[in-house]
């Protein structure tokens, strides 16, 4: 579960997101499986460069918690915390294409690229109805 705030001081976008994941035990090959639980708190600034252009930076820090099977501790608590660079490309009207590109800077080794596009409705948008079913057009 997550949530997320922001403020907008034109052009500047300050925002933060938290978010927690409670695991619950669960058999797991004849013993019981108690995952670690994970939290992160990820900060960040946006910039906005035109009308159709937004670049982003800020960090992200995770913990996560270890494991027990049976009641013993398997491993040891982790926290890692990253960079996180992004831009948003406005498309289309209503079509966004926006990149990340996470890279470790402490915790663990490896880096993170994500690509992804949203797509508004804009009939159900325009409506105000988000609940009926929409064209795309």
């Amino acid at each position: 579960m997550g949530l997320t705030t922001y403020t907008a001081i034109d052009p500047i976008v300050f925002s933060l997101t938290s978010a927690v994941r409670i695991n619950r035990s669960r058999p797991d090959a004849g013993t019981q499986l108690q995952p670690g639980q994970l939290f992160l708190l990820h900060p960040s600034v946006g910039f906005a460069v035109n009308d159709r252009v937004t670049l982003s930076t800020g960090v992200q820090w995770t913990h996560r918690g270890a494991a027990r099977r049976d009641g013993v501790l398997q491993g040891s608590d982790r926290t890692a915390t990253d960079l996180v660079l992004g831009v948003g490309y406005g498309i289309a009207r209503g079509n966004t294409l926006n990149a990340a590109f996470k890279l470790n800077a402490s915790g663990r080794g490896g880096a993170e690229f994500r690509l992804n596009w949203l797509y508004t409705f804009e009939r159900a948008a325009r409506s105000g109805n988000l609940n009926r079913p929409a064209t795309g057009g």
